[in-house]
């Protein structure tokens, strides 16, 4: 038996796609445009948070207290890495700060 002699493969049509699935393909790849700037963000805010243990960290060596702004700064920038975790992980779909309030 030749290739000729066998019967053709009738391959199915593909189906249109909905627009509801189009559109779900648009939100996905705009998530992962803001995963790929939170992810650039969360990296920057961790060396801003290094600076700031090390300055705070200073200011009690000489001042013999801790400096309340700076642990304000710390706490908040904490709450702000924990939104952004969150929304990285996908346990949320709310974005963190600009889009909710600071600290």
């Amino acid at each position: 038996m030749s290739d000729s002699d066998a019967d053709p493969l009738d391959l199915p049509e593909p189906k249109p796609e909905r627009p509801e699935e189009k559109e779900y393909d648009k939100q996905i790849w705009l998530r992962g445009l803001w995963m790929l700037l939170f992810a650039m963000l969360f990296s920057l805010a961790g060396t801003i948070l290094g600076v700031t243990a090390v300055i705070q960290f200073l200011w009690m060596l000489f001042a013999k207290k801790t400096n309340p702004l700076l642990a304000d700064f710390g706490n908040d920038l904490g709450k702000w890495l924990h939104d952004v975790a969150l929304f990285q992980s996908g346990a949320t779909e709310q974005k963190p700060f600009p889009w909710k309030s600071w600290g």
